[in-house]
């Protein structure tokens, strides 16, 4: 991160957080509704593996829906997008290695609430680093 923000160009951090922020968001949602969809109960993460790699990969689609459409001026940074993809990368792995044990449905909704709210405010300080908002 230290790279992100020391290398003069805050809009390789913002890319990194927009990445990292929206795999989370999208994590928080396959892991609330995976378990209904597969008949199990709750876990972190443990048991949604697939539904994590698929989420990651729909998130770096959708960096790069958006480079090349909403910020392409006049054409899409190859550079923007493989921060994004970083991001969402590490966010995904991550979310693979660290399982724990089961819990109840309610200590569940509560970790992905907070889950995707972190999602959030990552995508607002990167958001904040370019000067959006």
């Amino acid at each position: 991160m230290a790279y992100l923000v020391r290398s003069g160009r805050f809009d390789y951090a913002a890319h990194f957080l927009a990445g990292a922020g929206g795999t989370l968001i999208l994590i928080a949602a396959t892991n609330a509704l995976w378990p209904m969809l597969s008949g199990r109960r709750p876990s972190a993460f443990t048991d949604a593996a697939p539904a994590i790699a698929a989420a990651t990969l729909i998130s770096i689609g959708f960096g790069l829906v958006a480079e090349f459409t909403v910020f392409a001026a006049p054409v899409a940074d190859i550079v923007d997008i493989v921060h994004q993809s970083l991001g969402a990368i590490l966010v995904g792995m991550a979310c693979m290695l660290l399982a724990c044990n089961r819990r109840s449905w309610i200590a569940a909704l509560v970790s992905d609430g907070i889950t995707a709210g972190l999602g959030l405010v990552m995508i607002v300080i990167g958001a904040v680093l370019v000067g959006i908002i």
